[in-house]
């Protein structure tokens, strides 16, 4: 890993979050490794699209872009 990535990874700190279960899920949603939006690299398919806005399907994507998704981000963000 790079010196920049290093440093930033450091940074994310999750003190208020004291189960460790939870911290790994956050840091995995901050570097965007999902098995929704990753799997297509270990099963060598193609990469998923969003079937909406037919963009590649990424965490940011689903988490603050996509316009079908903005009751859920209201729901439950």
């Amino acid at each position: 890993m790079g010196e920049i990535a290093t440093s930033v990874l450091r940074d994310w700190t999750y003190t208020h979050i004291h189960d460790w279960r939870t911290q790994i899920v956050l840091a995995w949603l901050r570097i965007s490794h999902t098995y929704l939006t990753q799997r297509y690299l270990l099963t060598r398919d193609s990469q998923p699209y969003c079937d909406d806005c037919l963009v590649p399907l990424t965490v940011r994507h689903l988490l603050v872009e996509c316009p079908s998704l903005i009751d859920l981000r209201h729901c439950y963000l």
